[in-house]
């Protein structure tokens, strides 16, 4: 029947002249399922309802009997399942006969190990391989070779590993794995009477008697995880809490206000040791008074009680009178740099508290960069400070006193001056009185 549905396909088909791709391109059929139709080959498309829809949009393509070939395909459907139950119920009552028929034993099951495990060994010797070289080159242990060529079952870890096993040995010996992968699985079915069956005694299990009784309202509402979201809840709450008295009491606190180091610390603590003076000996001259920038201590104390003891050792010092004597004292932190008749003495960072004398013979300088820090004595005369604080001050004391210093001119180029014509007296100039 599908054979005569096929041919009026095909013949219409031809009639008309058309191809397969033309076909295909106008009722969307693939190719492959038009050739099943027209070879009568209904079990090579996807389904009995996809099969209805191929025949019945070729058939109208063609301009054939549309109706008349869905119930012939129906027709033949029909059969087909009823044979195919026939044929079902037939190979039931064989397995059940073939059940009822003895099986054979664990002695045949082991005959058919032992013959395909000869077989193994066989090829083997055959190719002059021990377990040695097998076992290396196939990974697998030399005890399940040894019991795989004696047909012991039993010495493998289970049958699936056990034809995995005889599978990798048959083909690397060059044998061809089916035929004893066969002969295998009818060892495991002829052995199958002899192990006992676990279905052979179905097990019941109790069942556990229903509650009739549903939970109670107060065991559906506090359930764990309505008590865990609750507990969670509780836990946010209290860290927002403690984030916001946090937040008020830094605030409450205040923002400290940074005490910037003075720009004398940051130079005097990259003083040298030779830039640090020694404090004079104690003395109770007065100091001068310090401005309100640095707070007088007891360091400026020291160097101030120096004084009178340093100007009665220079009035007593060998030489030193008639020769220029300049007395530093410092009260405040300051750069100084003295001169001694043209060679530089002394230069760098002094400290409150630390007292400096220089004798010279033609000039003492001082340039200081603080000139308010410095206390003067030129002479055994006390000439105060040499001005006030933060003031760059630059003196030269000599024999005729505190001179400024000489400043130094550029030559620069004079125009030259233009000619003019004389201007003649047309009268008498009358000079000033007192004029020569």
């Amino acid at each position: 029947m599908s054979t005569i549905i096929g041919q009026q396909l095909r013949q219409a088909r031809e009639a008309r002249q058309l191809t397969l791709e033309q076909v295909s391109r106008a009722t969307f059929i693939r190719p492959h399922y038009i050739q099943a139709l027209e070879a009568g080959e209904f079990g090579a498309l996807p389904s009995v309802t996809q099969t209805r829809g191929f025949l019945r949009t070729y058939a109208g393509f063609l301009g054939l009997d549309v109706d008349g070939l869905i119930a012939a395909l129906d027709e033949q459907t029909t059969k087909k399942e009823t044979g195919a139950r026939q044929a079902n119920d037939g190979a039931a009552t064989e397995a059940a006969a073939a059940r009822l028929e003895p099986a054979p034993g664990a002695a045949q099951a082991q005959e058919i190990f032992k013959d395909v495990g000869q077989r193994l060994q066989k090829q083997r010797e055959l190719l002059g391989l021990s377990l040695e070289d097998v076992e290396r080159h196939t990974h697998l242990r030399r005890h399940y070779l040894q019991a795989l060529e004696a047909g012991s079952l039993a010495d493998l870890p289970s049958p699936v590993q056990g034809r995995g096993m005889l599978h990798n040995y048959a083909a690397f010996l060059g044998l061809d794995p089916e035929p004893l992968l066969l002969r295998f699985a009818d060892g495991l079915q002829a052995g199958l009477p002899a192990r006992p069956s676990a279905s052979a005694e179905p097990r019941t299990i109790p069942l556990k008697p229903q509650q009739s009784q549903s939970p109670g309202i107060g065991r559906r509402i506090f359930s764990l995880d309505f008590l865990s979201g609750i507990v969670l809840l509780i836990a946010f709450a209290g860290f927002i809490v403690w984030g916001a008295i946090r937040i008020f009491s830094l605030n409450s606190q205040g923002a400290p206000t940074p005490t910037a180091r003075s720009i004398a610390d940051i130079l005097l603590a990259t003083a040298t040791p030779s830039e640090t003076p020694t404090p004079g000996p104690t003395s109770t001259a007065p100091l001068p008074t310090l401005p309100a920038a640095d707070t007088p201590t007891p360091a400026d104390k020291t160097a101030a009680a120096a004084t009178s003891t340093l100007l009665a050792k220079l009035q007593t010092t060998p030489g030193a009178q008639g020769r220029i004597q300049v007395y530093v004292t410092v009260i405040q932190r300051a750069w100084l740099r003295v001169t001694v008749d043209g060679k530089k003495e002394f230069e760098g960072r002094v400290l409150p508290g630390s007292a400096y004398s220089f004798i010279g013979d033609t000039s003492v300088e001082i340039l200081t960069g603080n000139a308010g820090g410095l206390q003067i004595f030129f002479n055994n005369q006390d000439l105060g400070t040499l001005g006030v604080f933060g003031q760059s001050m630059h003196r030269v004391f000599t024999q005729e006193g505190v001179l400024p210093p000489t400043p130094t001119t550029t030559p620069t180029a004079s125009n030259t001056p233009r000619t003019t014509r004389p201007v003649e007296a047309t009268g008498t100039v009358q000079l000033p009185s007192g004029a020569p």
